[in-house]
């Protein structure tokens, strides 16, 4: 099983925030393991303090349940199965079904964490910056997370 190394966590950081520079934005970026704690954390200069709450949040999340905030955003809606959801972690950690969260698996599937980023100027945006380090990290780590 691969790990999430120190290295790892910070290489899909970097991706993270190289994405976000491409486009003028502003985002705070974190990655975290799949025990909830936090291995690797990034706020831009001049992004908002509630950015780096989201992306701790977001990642935590994407670990804790193993799914993509985005994915999980519309079943936790009023009246959907997961309704109540974003309560279920208690008030010190509640879960955080908005895009920007994406899980990071090992080459065997294991799950290894989360990466969660915000300050984009939408959701959508934070959840494309995420999966753009997910990607651009496993096209030079073929077989790592």
């Amino acid at each position: 099983m691969d790990d999430l190394t120190l290295d790892r966590a910070q290489e899909l950081i970097n991706a993270a925030l190289a994405s976000a520079t491409e486009h003028g934005w502003l985002i705070s970026a974190a990655v975290i393991d799949r025990h909830g704690n936090l291995v690797a954390f990034a706020r831009q200069d001049g992004s908002t303090l509630a950015s780096g709450l989201s992306a701790q949040s977001k990642a935590w999340t994407a670990a804790a349940i193993g799914a993509s905030t985005s994915d999980l955003q519309p079943l936790t809606a009023p009246g959907q199965p997961l309704h109540g959801l974003p309560h279920a972690a208690g008030p010190n950690r509640p879960i955080t079904p908005v895009p920007g969260g994406i899980p990071i698996h090992a080459t065997d599937e294991t799950l290894l964490g989360g990466i969660g980023i915000g300050g984009a100027p939408a959701p959508t945006d934070d959840d494309f910056v995420a999966v753009n380090a997910i990607l651009l990290h496993s096209r030079r780590y073929p077989t790592a997370p």
